[in-house]
């Protein structure tokens, strides 16, 4: 009996060291995860202050543009300057952060409606309003991590923001050429 609580005792012992030692993995890990989402950040972009009610505006004009798809090549400039206000926000933005995550799908529906100008398709439409919905979310809920497109306030969801961000400046990059290459 002795011997049998003895060796119940090392093992349960054993177990908190593994737990222990664990439990710093997974510190050291998010630590480094969250320098991560804050060095990922676009160069040559000035951070300004998130305005929510001109996010629901811009929601609201990006709504009405990809209700109307053939006004959207009369809108390109517009469309650039959203574009260049959203990655202005997600600059000034907290990693993670509600805010980030509407600048970033406001800006990705900005280019999926320049993408269409250029190559019309009614996915592409479809893509931007999955991100004008993801957006107007983001600003909307109250509940984070609800099991929906809401920022759940993960370090690694502010790494993915900070990625998808970078990828819509270099989908940005490549419709300036499209564009200046005409149909």
């Amino acid at each position: 009996m002795r011997i049998s609580g003895i060796l119940i005792l090392v093992v349960l012992l054993s177990m908190a060291v593994v737990v222990i030692l664990q439990s710093r993995d997974v510190t050291a890990k998010r630590d480094a995860l969250a320098v991560i989402a804050t060095e990922l950040r676009e160069e040559g972009v000035e951070a300004t202050r998130f305005d929510r009610d001109r996010a629901f505006e811009l929601i609201a004009v990006l709504d009405g543009l990809a209700a109307d798809p053939d006004a959207i090549g009369t809108h390109i400039e517009d469309l650039k300057t959203i574009s260049s206000t959203a990655a202005s926000w997600a600059e000034g933005a907290a990693s993670p952060s509600p805010e980030l995550h509407a600048s970033v799908a406001i800006r990705k529906a900005a280019g999926e409606l320049r993408d269409h100008a250029t190559s019309p398709s009614p996915s592409i439409l479809q893509k931007a309003r999955r991100e004008l919905e993801k957006a107007r979310h983001a600003l909307t809920t109250t509940d984070p991590g609800d099991g929906t497109s809401a920022p759940s306030g993960l370090v690694t969801e502010g790494v993915q923001d900070r990625i998808n961000n970078l990828e819509a400046a270099q989908k940005e990059k490549m419709l300036e050429v499209e564009e200046e290459l005409g149909p």
